[in-house]
């Protein structure tokens, strides 16, 4: 991956070019110390002058409105830009001056919307940054010290910002009465700095010819070697895996899933001092104001995608080259405009241009399935087996590999412009997104129902901010499941189509994870070391989980490895250096998988007789007292191969009992699925097994609900827990139930008999 740059060949502008913004992802404006106001268009590298300002304006920082939801809204597209003399000026695209605004003594420095761009902040030589409402009203002045203030960035939350002072960077929440995070960055003056809504990084540059990254509590990540000149403007991609720095005569493409710790590229473009950087929306170039009048335009080109034996590459701005690694074929694919997007999985390589998508089968590269987009400049694309997602501007659509439009699911707080690949999860029949202003939130929707999206939606509510998500790929709608990672680092996994979404814990001190493309595998790397879950939906038993699982911690992964893809029988790891290292895994896990996707559990049991693996015979024991099939038999003979012998004789206890419900229930329980056994129990009218079942689990609330719903058993709940406290020598402390014992006589005599009479119906049938 690297820019390939394109520069005029004879400048513009008559002075230095001082900011630039992003109109649309095919439009540039530029402003410079010449007071004039240019339009680029990015395809042909021709400028128009849109506005002369005024002489004594003397432009430094620019930026559009953000487009929320991908629309303009009422105030259509306005234009911020700061001066040296102390005001900023709220602009509309053709260059009329709408309101100017006194703010600071001296230059504004600093001129950046808010994320979701109803404010605004400025920052200045005189210390102070100052806090703006749209219309250009004064809410807050946040911070005012003795440093200029060269560089100001809104947190991703819009909760905090982030500034320079000096040699330091300071974090300050905007809630009153919140001590600020302060921290040495640099040697010299820290000249820029920008934090990534995406990655949630903060890259800073100084006097000191270096760059370096941090986390958001100061913790630093990387830092660069010696540049020959001073770092005077970095920029995220929106995306925010990749940034830009920008020096003297150098532009730097650099790499965040190597946490910044080497260069993609580097660039000795003609240019001198590069002011300012900004990337277009959907990411894929760059626009840089330059020293000596230029605007530069850079184009990410050599960008790879890789599936099976098939690599694909944007080698010009409109070729694509695919290779078969096999038997080194290679395809050119031609495209009447420049590539923004592109990606491939199962079978298929998509890719998006700024007006259309074509669908490339990897059997035919002839004859692609060809749609036009609605709005144009796809922001992510994301694939399943049988059908993808395309995120535009304001719209999100789901098609087939033919190109017919399935589906357009909306969900609440939907905003398109700050969705990331992290925080939405596509499989053939499940769409799963977090919410934008609540990061703790999932919508789920089901796609392959024929009601609307809303009508078949739900949400999942976790206990802290969710930053990756990802489902399965594999098996049935009913048993599909959702693993997500937390800002703790702990891994989860949820069966979403559950009515009780139960949080089953994986692992912690997870840095990133994948699932298998072919079957329902995780890896994960997990305190510096890979970590295969064969069987993940075994997390409901920290044994059986470990057994399930393979651990692969050999030196040669080094320092913050980060999961690359999970395809077939390998594991690619990208290591810190940015170099890829393949780790192969058992082929056999997978074939289990494929055997009872098919239920062919014959072949299944076969398989692990066969090869008389602990971890397969652990898979194949879990993998069947969570199906729906009758296999006990099979689930039996699994656990004594694991010398689980516990469960053997839970298994042979379930199949005396007199009843099929009462045997399914068994298995769900001995699965970790207490709510499924509890509504086998209800349907078929066992209201008591199904309160008893919770008692013996200790579910004591649960219980008594059940027996108050259905008006039943309420004296036997209430007499059991009081057996179970006193045995323990505990007085009662739950509020709902001393408030059910001063309201329910209990009659002992009864009770017992009662109790005696349901057991003996369910044991002897």
């Amino acid at each position: 991956m690297k820019f390939k740059i394109s520069l005029a060949k004879n400048p513009s502008h008559s002075a230095p070019v001082t900011c630039v913004g992003w109109s649309s992802t095919e439009e540039v404006y530029s402003v410079g110390d010449d007071n004039q106001i240019l339009s680029w268009s990015v395809s042909n590298n021709q400028s128009t002058k849109i506005t002369q300002l005024n002489k004594d304006l003397y432009p430094i920082d620019m930026e559009f409105l953000p487009r929320i939801g991908g629309t303009l809204g009422k105030h259509g597209d306005l234009i911020l830009i700061t001066s040296a003399d102390g005001k900023f000026h709220i602009m509309n695209r053709s260059g009329r001056i709408e309101r100017s605004i006194d703010a600071h003594k001296g230059a504004i420095l600093v001129g950046q919307w808010g994320n979701d761009g109803a404010g605004l902040l400025t920052a200045g030589e005189d210390g102070c940054i100052k806090i703006w409402s749209r219309s250009g009203m004064l809410r807050s002045i946040v911070v005012s010290s003795d440093n200029s203030v060269y560089g100001a960035s809104w947190a991703p939350d819009g909760q905090s910002i982030a500034y320079t002072q000096g040699k330091f960077i300071v974090v300050k929440q905007l809630a009153p009465n919140t001590k600020p995070l302060r921290w040495k960055a640099h040697e010299g003056l820290v000249l820029c700095l920008a934090w990534s809504p995406a990655s949630e990084l903060i890259v800073s540059g100084g006097e000191d010819c270096r760059y370096r990254v941090w986390d958001g509590q100061g913790r630093q990540l990387f830092s660069s070697g010696l540049h020959d000149n001073h770092i005077t403007s970095i920029a995220w991609a929106p995306s925010g895996d990749l940034f830009a720095v920008g020096s003297y005569n150098t532009l730097r493409l650099c790499d965040y899933t190597g946490v910044g710790k080497w260069s993609r590229s580097l660039e000795k473009p003609n240019t001198g001092c590069i002011y300012k950087m900004a990337w277009s929306g959907d990411g894929t170039q760059l626009a840089g104001a330059c020293a000596n009048g230029h605007v530069f335009f850079a184009h990410v080109v050599e960008r790879h995608v890789h599936y099976m034996n098939f690599t694909a590459t944007v080698t010009e701005r409109k070729i694509i080259t695919v290779r078969n690694v096999t038997d080194d074929t290679v395809e050119q694919l031609e495209l009447p405009e420049r590539v923004i997007q592109l990606a491939m999985r199962y079978l298929h390589l998509v890719v998006t241009t700024p007006t259309q998508c074509y669908i490339y089968n990897t059997n035919n590269w002839n004859t692609p399935a060809i749609f036009d987009l609605k709005d144009g400049s796809v922001i992510l694309v994301l694939l399943a087996e049988k059908h993808m997602l395309l995120v535009e501007k304001s719209t999100v659509g789901i098609y087939n590999y033919q190109g017919r439009l399935i589906a357009s699911p909306r969900w609440p707080n939907m905003r398109l412009d700050s969705l990331r690949s992290p925080q939405i999860t596509l499989s053939s029949d499940t769409l799963v997104v977090r919410d934008s202003a609540d990061s703790k939130v999932l919508h789920v929707i089901d796609l392959s129902s024929a009601r609307s999206t809303a009508e078949s939606s739900s949400t999942v509510q976790h206990s802290m901010q969710i930053i990756h998500l990802a489902l399965d790929q594999w098996g049935p709608a009913n048993s599909r499941n959702l693993a997500i990672l937390d800002k703790a680092k702990d891994l989860y996994i949820i069966p979403v189509r559950n009515a009780n979404k139960t949080f089953n814990k994986l692992g912690r001190k997870t840095e990133s994870f994948q699932w298998n493309t072919e079957g329902n595998l995780i890896a994960a790397v997990q305190d510096a070391q890979l970590v295969v879950w064969y069987c993940p939906t075994a997390a409901f038993d920290s044994t059986l989980l470990r057994i399930c699982s393979m651990h692969y911690g050999a030196p040669e992964l080094g320092r913050n490895p980060r999961i690359s893809d999970f395809v077939g029988n390998s594991v690619s790891i990208r290591r810190a250096d940015g170099s890829l290292i393949n780790v192969p895994i058992s082929p056999f896990p997978s074939i289990l998988h494929k055997y009872i996707q098919d239920s062919k559990w014959t072949d299944a049991l076969n398989l692990c007789r066969s090869t008389n693996e602990q971890t397969l015979w652990a898979c194949l024991a879990v993998l069947a007292i969570q199906s729906s099939a009758d296999v006990i038999d099979i689930a039996e003979e699994a656990f004594a191969n694991i010398n689980h012998y516990d469960k053997v004789f839970y298994i042979q206890h379930i199949k005396t009992l007199p009843t099929k419900p009462q045997q399914k229930a068994g298995m769900a329980l001995l699965g970790g699925a207490s709510q499924e056994a509890e509504s086998i129990l209800l349907h078929n009218g066992m209201v008591f097994q199904a309160i008893y079942n919770h008692i013996q689990l200790h579910n004591w609330t649960r219980a008594l609900d059940l027996a108050a719903k259905h008006k039943t058993h309420v004296d036997t709940v209430l007499y059991l827990r009081k057996q179970y406290l006193d045995n323990l020598g505990k007085p009662e402390n739950d509020n709902k139930f001393s408030t059910m014992n001063d309201n329910v006589q209990i009659d002992v005599d009864k009770v017992q008999q009662k109790i005696e009479i349901e057991l003996q119906k369910y044991t002897h049938g």
